[in-house]
């Protein structure tokens, strides 16, 4: 049975993982884009997570939506050996903290105000969660606190409103320096990974984490 025609938010459309998501969705669904860059159509918006005012004002501006996916967030490799004592925004990990983390828990938390009553919530961690890599630790911080607050958070969540995240791992189409940071990893394909996203949208569940 093809879905419903949805009216969905793609937060991070321009990034690999979020061209993924594009694909598997922009030929069934009115698919609105956001990223860092300046809309050039619109069918686009500049979103930035890090920006909790604009990002409330950029949602409300764009009326109801059916979902609001995201795939963006930034964070930053760092060796242990690097990391000192420091408020959140000195911190080196303060970029992910704020802009992966509390970007996308804003994002999730402004969605309340334009999503319509049984509308989907699916934002984005990764494989960094549950498997280390040299250099990772910030981003397996941000990645399990995030899968945490959406199993939790998804208990509360009223108007039928589902909330889940997708881990992807190594994906098909990212650069080889980023790939050089997970040695031995399997790449995932685009295919899969855009079919987390539309389980999240279509199947019903809530508060769940898919590992793609």
């Amino acid at each position: 049975m093809t879905p419903v025609r949805m009216k969905i938010l793609l937060v991070g459309a321009t990034g690999v993982v979020g061209r993924c998501v594009l694909n598997s969705l922009q030929a069934q669904h009115d698919v609105i884009s956001a990223s860092l860059e300046p809309a050039k159509s619109d069918h686009e918006v500049q979103l930035d997570l890090s920006d909790a005012d604009a990002l409330v004002k950029t949602l409300k501006s764009l009326g109801q939506l059916d979902a609001v996916i995201s795939a963006a967030g930034r964070a930053r490799f760092g060796a242990l050996a690097d990391a000192r004592p420091a408020s959140v925004e000195a911190s080196v990990y303060g970029l992910g903290l704020l802009d992966k983390l509390l970007g996308q828990v804003n994002l999730a938390l402004a969605a309340r105000e334009v999503l319509r009553p049984g509308g989907s919530i699916t934002l984005t961690s990764g494989t960094t969660s549950t498997e280390p890599v040299l250099g990772g630790a910030g981003l397996s911080m941000v990645n399990g606190a995030l899968e945490s607050w959406v199993r939790a958070a998804a208990t509360e969540f009223p108007q039928g409103w589902r909330l889940n995240v997708v881990s992807p791992s190594l994906v098909e189409g990212t650069p080889a320096e980023a790939c050089a940071a997970f040695p031995g990893f399997e790449k995932v394909s685009a295919e899969r990974v855009g079919l987390a996203y539309q389980r999240c949208l279509f199947s019903g569940i809530t508060g769940q984490v898919l590992r793609a």
